[in-house]
């Protein structure tokens, strides 16, 4: 064995006695060719390949005798696309609150990209955008005095709708600006998107994040591009009821008729309940909780539809989606089908109170009752005032078995007006208990008037194609769905945030506390870091400064604001008179 082989063994052993390590191979590879071995001998004794060997002689020879770090790697600086930096810019431009490891995330959760902070900042450096984060904050010192200011009071309701919005739309762009608009465009009042044409005050541009009032072809574009799969996630995401699951749900069911003008197609009819003529109409269905009223389900349908058809859908599906403790539903006349009454019977946990239909076969049923059989009772609604109710039984078409019927006497009427029916099915309460609850749908007959004048029910999209040579007209409810659940919404919120007020607002309507707390003028200042809106004086300035103090103390982040914490100023009685002043001067 010459020495050459000699070496060569020496240096296989010594590689099979120690823990393979890169730098170690690379000298026993450089040693072995200094001392004459074959390049092909080295590559088996180092387990490289004949290429790895060439290729370490050659940086070697190259170099100037250094060798690699152990466990670094050496390699091109990690350079990012042109469109994932705009997309970079774009993301510091919307958060001018964030940091770059904001950003690093940002690109990690959103593209499976992992980006260091240093490669950013080096990246920035190289398009000259060192100090992005600077110009931003300085273009984001605004101030601005603008109407509609108090629409911000309800921010921490929107919070959640704009989150809950982002969920549902998902991948649509300009998702939160339409549905921001549809709604302020419902708080206010004002009834057709067209009307955004000659609205121009920026207070109600900067409600729906953006710098100008959303054009109404733009809204249009957007609701045609909306498909009904997203209108429906919507609708569930934004439904409030987790408050009741598990619950005892107190309801009313009931419809709200929606007339229609058109003349080109043949659509659906019904009586309308106000014009009193038979018209073609749509019909909403609301679902209504009592005690805290709020609307929990919506369902719009054509106009020959059925109160009593779909409110038994409509009740099944809620208990199986909130499953409460118990459930005591009441409907109007228009729910008085027997064999729908037969089938909330069979229910389990319903409880059901119906006003019947004075037909002439149940009339001469009423008719035979005795007149002993009625009591006397105090009028609910009016002390002064003493009705006549007596608790018998009823056979209805449809009903194998008698139904309970709550049956007052109007003595000043004539013929079947003088028989005022409720059935149900609760076999414990008393007659006089259950005249004052069912009453208490009364509430949800409100809850129609307000969202009629103050909200605009009426005023909604069109549910039918305008097309006259289409024999039959399908009835689309795309629209319909998602702009009358944006009122319901638009209820329900305005609803939490009076009752966040003292309890003399309590019983104010929509419009009223609007026309008091909402639509009032202020002076809007923005930075970086937060949005102050400092209300002008007025006279109930002071029934605000409680609710506004929470807000500010619990640093409230508008995420459709670009993150900015709300705060909440007011103009004191001084400025305000001394304004005035300057301003009647002369």
């Amino acid at each position: 064995m010459n020495t050459k082989e000699m070496i060569a063994d020496s240096v296989s052993d010594f590689l099979e006695s120690n823990p393979p390590s890169r730098g170690i191979r690379w000298v026993m590879v450089l040693l072995l060719l200094f001392c004459g071995v074959p390049q092909k001998t080295v590559a088996s004794v180092t387990n490289y390949s004949d290429r790895q060997v060439r290729n370490i002689r050659d940086q070697f020879e190259n170099s100037n005798g250094d060798f690699p770090q152990e466990g670094k790697k050496r390699g091109r600086k990690k350079k990012i696309k042109k469109r994932i930096f705009g997309r970079i810019v774009k993301y510091i431009m919307d958060h001018p609150r964030s940091t770059l490891k904001d950003v690093a995330r940002y690109l990690k959760e959103e593209y499976k990209l992992e980006v260091s902070v240093k490669t950013i900042e080096r990246e920035l450096e190289e398009y000259d955008l060192s100090d992005l984060y600077k110009l931003v904050r300085k273009k984001e010192k605004r101030t601005v005095h603008v109407n509609y200011a108090g629409g911000w009071l309800l921010a921490p309701f929107i919070a959640d709708m704009v989150n809950k919005t982002r969920q549902a739309y998902d991948g649509l762009p300009g998702s939160v600006e339409a549905i921001l608009t549809l709604f302020f465009l419902s708080v206010f009042g004002i009834e057709r998107p067209f009307h955004l044409e000659d609205l121009s005050d920026l207070g109600f541009a900067i409600l729906t994040r953006r710098n100008g009032v959303l054009s109404r072809t733009t809204l249009f574009r957007w609701m045609k591009g909306c498909r009904k799969s997203f209108v429906l996630r919507f609708y569930d995401l934004t439904r409030p009821l987790s408050d009741f699951f598990g619950k005892k749900l107190k309801i009313s069911i009931d419809e709200h008729v929606v007339a229609r003008w058109t003349r080109k197609v043949k659509i659906p009819g019904t009586k309308h309940p106000t014009r009193g003529k038979a018209m073609k109409a749509d019909k909403l269905f609301y679902i209504f909780e009592l005690t805290k009223k709020r609307l929990l389900s919506f369902k719009p349908q054509p106009g020959n539809a059925t109160l009593a058809n779909n409110a038994l859908k409509m009740i099944k599906e809620l208990i199986s989606e909130v499953k409460p403790e118990s459930v005591r539903m009441i409907l109007d006349a228009g729910g008085c089908k027997g064999s729908v009454i037969a089938r909330l019977s069979k229910i389990k946990h319903l409880t059901f109170l119906v006003r019947g239909k004075r037909q002439r076969n149940l009339v001469k049923q009423w008719e035979k009752v005795f007149k002993n059989e009625y009591r006397m009772y105090t009028d609910p609604g009016d002390p002064k005032k003493k009705i006549l109710i007596a608790d018998v039984r009823t056979k209805i078409r449809g009903c194998k078995e008698l139904v309970r019927t709550i049956l007052l006497l109007n003595e000043k009427e004539k013929g079947k007006d003088r028989f005022y029916p409720i059935y149900t099915n609760d076999k414990v309460t008393s007659a006089y208990d259950l005249l004052v609850e069912y009453r208490s749908r009364q509430n949800h007959e409100l809850c129609y008037r307000v969202m009629k004048h103050d909200l605009s029910l009426d005023a909604l999209p069109k549910s039918y194609p305008l097309n006259p040579k289409v024999e039959k007209v399908q009835f689309r409810d795309k629209h319909v769905m998602l702009v009358g659940w944006i009122k319901a919404l638009a209820f329900n919120i305005l609803g939490e945030f009076k009752e966040s007020l003292d309890k003399k607002y309590h019983k104010m309507t929509a419009g009223t506390i609007v026309r008091k707390f909402l639509d009032r003028p202020a002076t809007i200042k923005t930075t970086a870091d937060e949005i102050v809106v400092k209300f002008d004086y007025f006279r109930e300035c002071n029934a605000l400064k409680e609710y506004c103090d929470k807000i500010n103390q619990s640093n409230l982040e508008i995420s459709w604001f670009k993150d900015k914490v709300l705060r909440f100023e007011f103009e004191s009685e001084g400025e305000f008179k001394k304004r005035k002043s300057f301003l009647s001067a002369g």
